[in-house]
């Protein structure tokens, strides 16, 4: 029980306080929870919250925002913790669509991935991308990858809708707490709409 505490007091300080704190136009939270949780179904754990950065400031020169706590807070559902899960989850999945579409491929072990993971979170960003790189194309190749992304983009997919529904729905209770109306708390308390999202020009 205590660890079942623990765990749910980790779940509710990074990914639910971040949507329940946000103050951010609603589209940009949901949108955020979508391209977090694509950069999170990757293999490439101890740089995705760089490349979780490095799309925000992309995303930006092209006017269009989310809200990147959020997307950090979802990059953050694989972890040290997680990996042997995910990793095992992204790797038979990507087996199956390899077997099922009769292209071969290498098989390792989870012992040497987990290794490799260790050595990549040791350097800098640019080196342990490298090293991830190096190793997933030549070691692992296309089951990680396309199991990730198979089990992920439908993931971040439905994160979108959902992150929509429940935070309308956590913003609507709020507004009734104050005694107004969710249109009336929006104005009051969420900032300006800006980039993709705008109302004007």
């Amino acid at each position: 029980m205590n660890f079942l505490r623990t765990i749910w007091r980790v779940i509710h300080k990074q990914i639910i306080l971040p949507f329940q704190e946000s103050y951010a136009p609603i589209h940009e939270v949901c949108l955020g929870t979508t391209i977090g949780l694509i950069w999170s179904m990757t293999p490439l754990v101890g740089v995705q919250m760089y490349l979780g950065l490095g799309t925000w400031l992309i995303l930006r020169l092209f006017r269009i925002r989310f809200y990147l706590p959020i997307a950090i807070a979802m990059i953050w559902i694989t972890n040290p913790v997680t990996l042997p899960f995910f990793y095992s989850l992204f790797y038979w999945i990507g087996k199956q669509v390899l077997l099922l579409l009769g292209i071969p491929f290498q098989q390792i072990s989870f012992d040497t991935l987990l290794a490799i993971s260790k050595e990549s979170e040791s350097m800098d960003l640019i080196s342990g991308l490298y090293h991830w790189t190096i190793f997933l194309f030549d070691k692992m190749g296309l089951p990680m990858f396309i199991g990730g992304f198979a089990f992920g983009i439908p993931l971040a997919l439905l994160g979108y809708p959902i992150t929509y529904r429940l935070l309308n729905s956590y913003r609507a209770r709020r507004a009734n707490e104050e005694g107004i109306s969710l249109q009336e708390w929006e104005l009051k308390h969420v900032r300006k709409d800006v980039g993709l999202f705008a109302k004007t020009p």
